[in-house]
């Protein structure tokens, strides 16, 4: 059999071609999936339970958190004071029963967080874990959450900055009280919302994300004394109406407090790396690109992005076409 080694050649080029496209389109695509083995050895890991258990119930919850009790492994304490030296609040020790991992991984690994006792956390939400670390300074960390009884959580968010410090990382008080304050900001006005059918609490952390994230490059652009209350203001209530969510004025003059104090906390210099935090923080959370291309499927312009491709495509043959011929 005679083989045409110049199709081969143009054939061999052409699939060369389509493999670097398939480098640049796929990982964009596959952005919100772990698909990856990157952050699979840890730097360093922290384990931190609350001062109210006993020794049956610390047991228990290294259980609940996947350790075992047995297993050589340093154990660290947070307590009442940790609380009130972290997050200017006050609890009695006994009250602090939730209990956290921090597993501190390589650079541009970004946050996550895993609550493996949900039925047991009863405020604190996945996503307001991450949110709070990243407000706080800590980055490219995966945090586990876990209790043995109903409990809000803040002893486990409190532990996050207690592992942070053992770890070594140099903390912000201001920026641990602007994360606790949005904690407790986004609780009182998830609970304002409960009944209102145009509130959505998933689309309002999405949106939360994004409003920190216009913030932060805000702040790069034109430094932090030069963003005013009432910018904020606007930038909360368009993202807000891009995810079609309704709430009252006062919790957006409440959010709009609490986020310009996460303003004052940024440094022109810093932005870079939040912006990255909060970028793998919501691919993680909620598969951001393929939340785009959802989008793009339902909003009808999916088809502009098919023809994109077709393009690029056409091109190529048509460059090999006239090149071999």
């Amino acid at each position: 059999m005679k083989i045409n080694y110049k199709a081969k050649k143009s054939l061999t080029v052409f699939a060369s071609a389509l493999l670097a496209l398939s480098v640049i389109f796929f990982p964009v695509l596959y952005a919100g999936q772990n698909v990856s083995a990157a952050g699979e050895n840890s730097q360093d890991r922290v384990v931190v339970l609350g001062s109210g258990l006993n020794n049956t119930q610390r047991t228990d919850t290294l259980e609940r958190l996947g350790i075992n009790p047995e297993s050589e492994i340093t154990l660290h304490t947070v307590t009442g004071s940790d609380a009130e030296r972290f997050i200017d609040q006050s609890f009695a020790d006994s009250a602090m029963i939730s209990s956290v991992i921090v597993e501190f991984k390589e650079e541009g690994a970004g946050v996550s967080t895993k609550i493996v006792t949900p039925e047991n956390i009863t405020k604190v939400k996945t996503y307001q874990y991450s949110n709070a670390a990243i407000t706080a300074g800590i980055y490219d960390c995966e945090i586990t959450v876990g209790s043995i009884r109903s409990v809000t959580g803040n002893s486990a968010l409190t532990g996050v900055y207690k592992a942070a410090e053992i770890h070594g990382i140099e903390l912000d008080r201001d920026k641990m009280i602007a994360g606790n304050e949005e904690l407790i900001t986004i609780t009182v006005i998830e609970d304002n919302n409960a009944n209102n059918e145009e509130f959505d609490s998933e689309d309002f952390s999405k949106a939360l994300t994004e409003i920190k994230g216009q913030i932060a490059e805000l702040v790069e652009k034109e430094g932090r004394e030069n963003i005013a209350i009432e910018q904020i203001t606007v930038i909360i209530n368009n993202v807000l109406n891009n995810y079609k969510i309704n709430i009252s004025q006062s919790d957006i003059d409440r959010l709009a407090e609490t986020l310009e104090k996460f303003k004052n906390t940024l440094k022109a210099e810093d932005v870079d790396k939040i912006l990255e935090q909060l970028e793998s923080f919501g691919e993680k959370t909620w598969g951001i690109a393929l939340d785009f291309i959802e989008t793009a499927k339902e909003g009808g312009w999916w088809n502009q992005v098919v023809d994109f491709f077709t393009r690029i495509f056409e091109a190529i043959v048509k460059f090999f076409t006239n090149l071999f011929n």
